[in-house]
């Protein structure tokens, strides 16, 4: 399995699909209004945070799990296509 994992990881990379859909996603995250959507959400939690409970890694889990919950599901399936469309190419 981890053979076919470092394949892939590597022919991603060096094929310049990494790059492409990375900033695919973020011009999608954009367009969607996610990206400014949560920044406010990110201000607003660190805003509503007393300084002693103020910790980056309980911040970064919290803010993470809302940020993957708010993608919107158009942005999901486009992306998820391209790395759909990237598999069939590299496993026969």
């Amino acid at each position: 399995m981890s053979d076919v994992y470092e394949r892939i990881q590597q022919e991603l990379v060096s094929s310049g699909k990494y790059k492409e859909i990375y900033n695919l996603l973020e011009t999608e995250l954009r367009n969607s209004g996610w990206y400014d959507q949560f920044l406010q959400n990110t201000v607003h939690t660190i805003e509503n945070t007393s300084d002693e409970n103020l910790q980056f890694t309980k911040l970064v889990t919290s803010l993470q799990d809302k940020g993957i919950e708010t993608v919107p599901d158009e942005v999901k399936a486009k992306i998820l296509k391209k790395i759909a469309e990237f598999l069939s190419t590299v496993i026969e």
